[in-house]
Protein backbone atom coordinates (compact mmCIF):
# COMPACT_ATOMS: atom_id res chain seq x y z
CA UNK A 1 0.00 0.00 0.00
CA UNK A 2 0.82 3.22 -1.14
CA UNK A 3 1.67 5.77 2.13
CA UNK A 4 0.11 8.32 -0.06
CA UNK A 5 -3.18 6.66 0.76
CA UNK A 6 -2.38 7.06 4.80
CA UNK A 7 -2.56 10.58 4.18
CA UNK A 8 -5.18 12.94 6.72
CA UNK A 9 -7.36 15.39 5.64
CA UNK A 10 -6.79 18.31 9.26
CA UNK A 11 -10.09 20.21 8.61
CA UNK A 12 -8.97 24.73 8.97
CA UNK A 13 -11.87 25.99 8.63
CA UNK A 14 -15.79 26.45 8.74
CA UNK A 15 -17.92 24.01 7.22
CA UNK A 16 -19.78 25.79 4.26
CA UNK A 17 -23.47 24.82 2.85
CA UNK A 18 -23.38 24.87 -1.35
CA UNK A 19 -26.81 24.11 -1.94
CA UNK A 20 -27.63 23.17 -5.09
CA UNK A 21 -30.88 23.14 -7.18
CA UNK A 22 -32.63 22.88 -10.67
CA UNK A 23 -31.05 26.69 -11.08
CA UNK A 24 -27.55 27.01 -10.13
CA UNK A 25 -28.12 29.38 -7.04
CA UNK A 26 -25.60 32.34 -6.63
CA UNK A 27 -22.05 31.27 -5.68
CA UNK A 28 -20.79 30.78 -1.67
CA UNK A 29 -17.37 31.79 -1.14
CA UNK A 30 -15.54 29.45 1.07
CA UNK A 31 -12.09 31.09 1.71
CA UNK A 32 -9.08 28.97 3.05
CA UNK A 33 -7.43 29.26 6.61
CA UNK A 34 -5.11 32.46 6.52
CA UNK A 35 -1.99 30.82 7.62
CA UNK A 36 -1.80 29.53 4.09
CA UNK A 37 -2.72 32.89 2.19
CA UNK A 38 1.06 32.91 0.56
CA UNK A 39 0.25 29.69 -0.88
CA UNK A 40 -2.50 31.28 -2.83
CA UNK A 41 -5.01 27.74 -2.82
CA UNK A 42 -6.40 25.84 -0.55
CA UNK A 43 -7.76 22.26 -0.03
CA UNK A 44 -11.38 21.86 0.00
CA UNK A 45 -13.33 18.35 1.09
CA UNK A 46 -16.35 18.60 -0.45
CA UNK A 47 -18.98 16.30 0.13
CA UNK A 48 -22.60 15.73 -1.60
CA UNK A 49 -24.66 15.23 1.13
CA UNK A 50 -27.80 14.75 -1.29
CA UNK A 51 -29.33 11.54 -3.30
CA UNK A 52 -28.97 13.17 -6.25
CA UNK A 53 -25.93 14.26 -8.85
CA UNK A 54 -24.68 17.68 -8.11
CA UNK A 55 -22.87 19.67 -11.00
CA UNK A 56 -20.25 21.82 -8.81
CA UNK A 57 -19.25 25.21 -10.69
CA UNK A 58 -16.52 26.76 -8.89
CA UNK A 59 -14.81 30.59 -9.80
CA UNK A 60 -12.81 33.48 -8.45
CA UNK A 61 -16.27 35.00 -8.08
CA UNK A 62 -19.90 34.31 -7.05
CA UNK A 63 -21.60 35.24 -10.79
CA UNK A 64 -18.57 32.98 -12.64
CA UNK A 65 -19.64 29.92 -9.65
CA UNK A 66 -23.01 29.77 -10.83
CA UNK A 67 -22.39 30.05 -14.64
CA UNK A 68 -19.78 27.24 -13.90
CA UNK A 69 -22.43 25.01 -12.47
CA UNK A 70 -23.59 23.39 -15.73
CA UNK A 71 -24.45 19.81 -16.82
CA UNK A 72 -21.97 18.73 -19.36
CA UNK A 73 -23.69 16.98 -22.55
CA UNK A 74 -22.68 14.86 -25.06
CA UNK A 75 -20.25 17.53 -28.09
CA UNK A 76 -21.62 20.17 -25.14
CA UNK A 77 -18.11 20.15 -22.19
CA UNK A 78 -18.77 21.84 -19.49
CA UNK A 79 -16.10 23.37 -16.46
CA UNK A 80 -18.55 21.73 -13.44
CA UNK A 81 -17.23 19.38 -11.31
CA UNK A 82 -19.44 16.05 -10.98
CA UNK A 83 -20.16 15.23 -7.82
CA UNK A 84 -22.35 11.74 -7.61
CA UNK A 85 -24.64 11.48 -5.09
CA UNK A 86 -22.93 10.63 -1.50
CA UNK A 87 -19.53 12.07 -3.27
CA UNK A 88 -16.76 12.93 -0.48
CA UNK A 89 -13.96 14.54 -2.69
CA UNK A 90 -10.38 16.94 -1.41
CA UNK A 91 -9.62 19.31 -4.40
CA UNK A 92 -7.40 21.96 -4.28
CA UNK A 93 -8.61 25.54 -6.13
CA UNK A 94 -7.65 29.48 -5.31
CA UNK A 95 -7.90 30.49 -1.52
CA UNK A 96 -10.79 32.78 -2.27
CA UNK A 97 -12.75 30.33 -4.73
CA UNK A 98 -16.92 30.52 -4.85
CA UNK A 99 -18.89 27.52 -4.78
CA UNK A 100 -22.61 26.63 -6.25
CA UNK A 101 -23.98 23.97 -7.67
CA UNK A 102 -26.70 22.25 -10.44
CA UNK A 103 -28.99 19.45 -9.33
CA UNK A 104 -32.07 17.80 -10.82
CA UNK A 105 -33.73 18.61 -6.84
CA UNK A 106 -32.85 20.44 -4.25
CA UNK A 107 -29.36 19.06 -2.49
CA UNK A 108 -27.01 19.99 -0.26
CA UNK A 109 -23.34 20.33 -0.93
CA UNK A 110 -20.43 20.63 2.19
CA UNK A 111 -17.47 22.12 1.80
CA UNK A 112 -14.94 22.68 4.93
CA UNK A 113 -11.18 24.02 4.41
CA UNK A 114 -8.04 22.35 5.36
CA UNK A 115 -4.80 20.65 3.95
CA UNK A 116 -3.76 17.08 3.39
CA UNK A 117 -0.95 16.45 6.08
Amino acid sequence: MSTNSQIAFAPLGETVVVPAAASAPTGVQALVYGRLDAQGTGQYRIINNSAFTVFLGVGTTATLATANAVEPIAGNPSPAIVLVPGAVEILRFARTSFFSGLASSASTVYIGQGEVI
